[in-house]
């Protein structure tokens, strides 16, 4: 016999010796715990998804505290795994899956638990399979407990047992401590990015072609001349003594009696050049007014503390009032704001909604406004910026009329091809300076396009890795070397994936350090949620974030290292502002694209340099669409009694036809607006593409009954039907119900590996036509008129971690149905014939051509490619459809009024943008949409231009 079996022998024979022994009082007392336990959650693993927690554990075992469970993983390491969730729930999985089998089971009956859509020959896991899984544990327990009693014969085993266990209990999400980096130790991003070469994610991205290195650039200053004394201190007790040069020829023009815009990068100092003229106007009269008009509600809310700690270090302005007036302040303090505010931080909607038609309340604010502060003014464009453009020329009417016309404006943008023609437009200003000369500093930034490799890499039409999970890995990557680092994300989903993701990775290899310092932050989430996480990035508390663009504004979050893109970004500007968002203190910076799986990330993939030489973003808005017109005369003709003849100044030539069609004729060239929208018009004009209908997503787990977020009406659908599972800051909660008519959605936590998508279609349907034509003198048409678009979620798939189909529910769900004007071309039965030969799908071609349309219908309808849509088609959809192109507006603009009247250029420009075009199979310069709900997948280049071809009657052979 060998030593070891003699040695192995002998220690069973202890062992069992031992196991005759009764058991101290306290271990006994815990054997009886895990066997109740045991039991109970065998039974809820094998039947039910949703997650156990402390709470529930308790009312099985009345007196089990968290020191227990802690005590069990003394005697069996890792078997319960502990994570404690918001508001201090505790979660716990204890244990292991009864078999593969049965992990596989649970899945599938996720579903069923409550009564829902199990498909047919499911099976349920058999009770024998259970019982053999719960002796199986009560033996582990056993087993480990007397090898612990033998560790322990030199030592109390009791005592042992409580001193170990507190190494096991978990910590409460508590606020993360800041951590500042020890520069001497914190590697350089240099040292970093050369360091991913050795990861396992890895796979030979770092290549010239596709990396671009933006060197250091050093500040370009200009002295402090013409300030006031006052501020010049203020500045230099925040040991500002010098300013940038973009800040200086802002204040000089200005000075000159000149409206400015700003287009530099983000963390250039802006701020400064907002405030500066501001507090110097407030030293010259105390009684002078300003007003900050920004898009959202956090943006104003961080620039009001900027200003409120500048003023703070000028004595003479200490009692100055400054306040935020917006949809949050209660209406019994609104007047209070009105009649002593000095500067007001407010919206555009409030200015549209609350203070034009309340401009004789308003008046002694208005008549003393000398400066309106105006950011992110690339925002306002499309069908949203022509609102804009009416409510900035109203508001200025009414200056005008009261006779304050000193107001100058300040305004800054993103990097865009046209800031001084924008705002000259926006505002119906002229005189107006551009700053683009950037004289703040930066560090080196490192810009990267990386395209997850190939899962079989010898196969070129191999699937690619998720990029999910790729932006995942890089981001763990840079947390685990201190990094502070913001993963951008197109979509809600795809941040919460990326959360969930993270989350994880993170728990699995027992980082909670790391894991409680990275959050998600997107729309949706309440308000004070979104400011508690604002906060704890701006202190450092946070070391990542995985966020939509709601942070591509300019909020103040702090200094952030690298910043993260999912997928290509919407726009040049959006990607060169949220690429902004890393190196705002002077520090070396990486900026990395994670290429999605769609065909116009994988074009940029292939070519980079188009990415990297693309020319910003042209905007523009509309002033001649009638529709914003007259609802914005309408508006005015309330606030003061329109003159045709004084105020075509404001409103364009076509201020006459419009006012005599749909205003009340009060005498010659005066009106007043239609009776039917009297008193308030402003209330019937929706400025934004928006809802005030929200369904709340109501937590239910351990009958907390607690909102944890708002979602808008219109999504649903899409998000919360029965069965969906819904990611919260990265947790899955499975949907219980949706009520429909309440707008409430019940869920709880769940403990399932899988996610769904729905599976849903949008038809575009015509109900009349209004107007026909010919196209260029051929037998074809195009129709304008009224149109149906019937969106259907009509079940959803189950999805395993890799992308793969689980199975297939149905959802018996109403249509969401909007109704819109549109613009139809049948398809020419001689193109159907034409691709039937070269085997093309006509859908592909279709939704093809479309895509063409859209992208350069703005050129000819100061429209942007979100005011338009088309019925994005899916490779995998069987209905029927007509052969037919199809767009339609997102709401009334006009838009497709101005692409029925141009329709025998915008075909001539597609077939010439088409045949140009370099690409072989569609790019996002000829056929490719970045907006597109189906991402591209069903695309035809080929197949678009026979179709047009055979529109206008080319030969496209």
């Amino acid at each position: 016999m060998s030593k070891r079996t003699k040695e192995r022998d002998s220690k069973r024979l202890k062992i069992k010796q031992a196991s005759r022994e009764p058991l101290p009082s306290s271990l006994s007392r815990l054997k009886k715990i895990f066997e109740s336990l045991n039991v109970f959650c065998c039974f809820c693993n094998a039947k039910m998804t949703t997650s156990l927690t402390l709470h529930k554990l308790q009312s099985v075992v009345s007196d089990l505290q968290v020191e227990d469970l802690a005590s069990i993983n003394v005697i069996i390491p890792d078997f319960i795994h502990m994570n404690y969730l918001p508001e201090n729930t505790l979660e716990v999985e204890f244990g292991s899956p009864c078999s593969k089998q049965s992990s596989r089971l649970k899945q599938i009956q996720a579903s069923g638990n409550r009564g829902w859509y199990l498909t047919q020959n499911e099976k349920t896991i058999k009770t024998d399979v259970i019982k053999k899984h719960i002796d199986h544990q009560n033996k582990l327990f056993v087993d480990s407990l007397l090898k612990y009693l033998d560790c322990c014969h030199n030592m109390d085993p009791e005592d042992h047992l409580i001193s170990e266990r507190m190494k096991h209990i978990p910590v409460t999400n508590e606020p993360p401590l800041k951590v500042t980096p020890d520069q001497n130790t914190h590697p350089t991003m240099a040292a970093i990015i050369e360091g991913m070469k050795s990861q396992h994610f890895y796979h030979d991205q770092l290549k010239d072609t596709n990396r671009r290195i933006y060197p250091k650039k050093d500040p370009i200053y200009s002295n402090i001349d013409n300030i006031h004394p006052e501020i010049v201190s203020a500045l230099s007790r925040r040991h500002i003594t010098q300013l940038y040069i973009h800040q200086t020829e802002a204040l000089k023009g200005l000075h000159n009696n000149q409206h400015i815009i700003v287009s530099t990068s983000t963390a250039s100092g802006k701020s400064l050049i907002y405030q500066i003229p501001v507090i110097e106007s407030l030293l010259d009269d105390s009684k002078n007014t300003a007003m900050y008009i920004f898009p959202t509600k956090a943006l104003a809310q961080d620039q009001k503390r900027a200003l409120e700690v500048m003023l703070h270090d000028i004595p003479q302005l200490e009692s100055t009032f400054v306040s935020t007036f917006d949809g949050d302040v209660p209406s019994n303090q609104r007047a209070f704001i009105r009649d002593n505010a000095n500067v007001i931080f407010t919206n555009p909607d409030m200015l549209h909604h609350s203070i034009l038609p309340n401009s004789k309340l308003w008046e002694s604010f208005l008549s003393s406004l000398k400066y309106i502060v105006i950011d992110e003014l690339h925002v306002y464009s499309g069908l949203f910026g022509t609102h804009i453009a009416y409510i900035m020329r109203r508001l200025r009417r009414i200056c005008d009329h009261i006779g304050n016309h000193d107001i100058k404006f300040i305004s800054c943008s993103a990097t865009i091809d046209n800031p001084d023609e924008h705002m000259k437009t926006l505002l119906g200003v002229d005189n107006v300076k551009v700053i683009n000369e950037d004289g703040a500093p930066h560090g080196k930034k490192d810009f990267i396009i990386w395209n997850p490799p190939l899962l079989r890499p010898l196969d070129d039409h191999s699937e690619r890795k998720s990029s999910i999970v790729e932006t995942a890995d890089i981001f763990i990557y840079l947390l685990e070397n201190n990094v502070r680092t913001i993963a951008f994300c197109k979509v809600r989903k795809a941040c919460e994936l990326l959360m969930k993701q993270i989350r994880d990775i993170l728990s699995k290899d027992q980082k909670k350090d790391i894991l409680n310092r990275v959050m998600s932050y997107r729309g949706g989430y309440n308000a004070p949620d979104r400011r508690r996480i604002e906060g704890q990035l701006f202190n450092g508390e946070l070391l990542g974030v995985i966020a939509t663009n709601a942070l591509e504004l300019g909020i103040d979050i702090g200094s952030l290292d690298a910043v993260l893109m999912l997928g290509v970004p919407w726009s040049i500007s959006a990607l060169w502002q949220q690429s902004g968002r890393a190196g705002r203190r002077n520090t070396d910076s990486l900026s990395l694209v994670i290429n999605d799986h769609n065909p116009m990330d994988q074009y940029y993939a292939k070519h980079p340099t188009v990415l990297f030489e693309k020319r910003p973003d042209k905007v523009s808005i509309n002033l001649e669409n009638s529709i914003i017109l007259e609802s914005h005369l309408q508006c005015a003709a309330e606030e003061h009694i329109i003159d045709a003849d004084k105020d075509e100044i404001y409103f364009g030539p076509s201020i006459r036809s419009v006012c005599e069609d749909h205003l009340f004729k009060i005498s010659n060239n005066l009106y007043r607006p239609n009776p039917l929208l009297r008193p308030y018009p402003s209330q019937y004009v929706s400025i934004r593409n928006v809802t005030d209908d929200y369904f709340a997503v109501v937590d239910v787990t351990d009958n907390k009954n607690s909102v944890i977020e708002e979602i808008e009406v219109y999504r649903a659908g899409f998000e919360i039907y029965e069965g969906a599972i819904f990611i919260h800051q990265g947790r899955p909660y499975l949907v219980e119900e949706c009520n429909i008519d309440k707008r409430y959605a019940r869920v709880h936590l769940t403990n399932v590996d899988w996610t769904t998508v729905q599976r849903d279609f949008t038809n575009v349907d015509v109900l009349s036509t209004s107007e026909s034509k010919e196209i260029k003198s051929t037998k074809n048409f195009v129709c304008y008129g009224d149109v149906k678009v019937s969106t259907v979620v009509f079940g959803y798939f189950r999805i395993d971690k890799r992308k793969r189909i689980i199975d297939s529910h149905d959802v018996y769900m109403d249509p969401i149905l909007t109704y819109s004007k549109g613009v139809w071309i049948d398809v020419p039965s001689a193109s159907m014939r034409e691709l039937e030969k070269d085997q093309i799908d006509p859908m592909a071609a279709i939704h093809a051509a479309s895509h063409c349309l859209i992208s350069i219908l703005p050129r000819y309808s100061y429209s942007t490619v979100n005011d338009l849509k088309t019925e994005c088609k899916n490779p995998n959809a069987t209905r029927q459809r007509p052969f037919r192109i199809a767009l339609y507006e997102t709401q009334p603009c006009g838009v497709v009024k101005q692409a029925y009247k141009f329709v025998d250029t915008l075909l001539e420009n597609c077939i010439q943008i088409i045949e140009t075009c370099p690409c072989e199979d569609g790019c996002p310069s000829c056929v490719h949409l970045s907006q597109c709900s189906e991402h591209n997948e069903l695309c035809s280049k080929k197949g678009a231009l026979t179709i047009l071809k055979c529109i206008v009657e080319i030969n496209s052979r």
